[in-house]
């Protein structure tokens, strides 16, 4: 079963993630993302990213992780802000929608696209890496602050609080809210409307807002890794992300 759905219609592709009710995310999950998003960047004019009802994606998938070795898990950060930097320089419009929780990495995901649709209701958004021990990976920490302003990113990532998807609207993380049985048809649309944009304009105007971030994640992520993955592998970050393990698996 593939961990990623994909669709083309109308010029544009739809992207869903479909790996369990959770869409959990390990390094092949990552990869096969990747591979549909760069697959699609070429052949169509516009891209929507969804996920699941419950999920759109809860981030790590905390079991996997803690069954891999340090340098493995060294690999699967590195991929994922490949990941990130490669949504980011995309040249094509790139729309995320979620139905559902959107929390760690799948926050990071969703936060890399140019436009973000949430639906209304109890649909929950942030960063929990801090109460598990672990700081956020750099390119996670850097993409909030550039989407969210620093004063929002700082309360969410120093916290580790989930915020209701009506404040992240609010904060302008969210660009707009809708209804759970409409949203996606709704950013579809917003989708279908991008693709008719001409495309050199957009990609150069995607590349001046994005070029220096993706400059920085580029730089600074090698060494940044290798910091996350000390802290990851020390004996109170490794009792916390058990725990959390245990909680999940019940």
């Amino acid at each position: 079963m593939p961990y990623v759905v994909v669709e083309s219609a109308e010029g544009c592709g739809k992207v869903r993630l479909a790996n369990t009710d959770a869409n959990v995310l390990t390094i092949d999950v990552v990869r096969e993302l990747a591979d549909s998003l760069r697959t699609l960047s070429a052949s169509t004019r516009a891209i929507m990213l969804c996920g699941g009802d419950r999920f759109f994606c809860n981030g790590l998938d905390v079991n996997w992780a803690l069954s891999r070795s340090p340098d493995q898990m060294r690999e699967m950060f590195l991929t994922l802000g490949a990941l990130v930097v490669q949504m980011l320089e995309t040249p094509v419009p790139i729309v995320g929608v979620i139905k559902g929780h959107a929390i760690g990495a799948g926050k990071t995901l969703f936060s890399a696209c140019d436009y973000r649709y949430a639906a209304s209701g109890r649909v929950l958004i942030g960063v929990p890496e801090i109460l598990l021990g672990v700081p956020n990976p750099y390119f996670a920490d850097q993409l909030l602050r550039f989407v969210a302003g620093d004063k929002l990113a700082s309360d969410l990532i120093y916290t580790g609080r989930l915020m209701p998807a009506e404040e992240a609207s609010q904060s302008g993380l969210i660009h707009h809210i809708a209804d759970k049985a409409t949203v996606e048809d709704e950013a579809w649309r917003r989708t279908v409307a991008l693709a008719a944009l001409p495309q050199a304009a957009f990609a150069e105007s995607k590349s001046m807002r994005c070029a220096e971030l993706c400059a920085s994640i580029r730089r600074n992520l090698p060494a940044r890794t290798d910091r996350l993955i000390e802290i990851w592998s020390g004996a109170d970050a490794r009792a916390l992300l058990e725990a959390a393990a245990r909680r999940l698996a019940k």
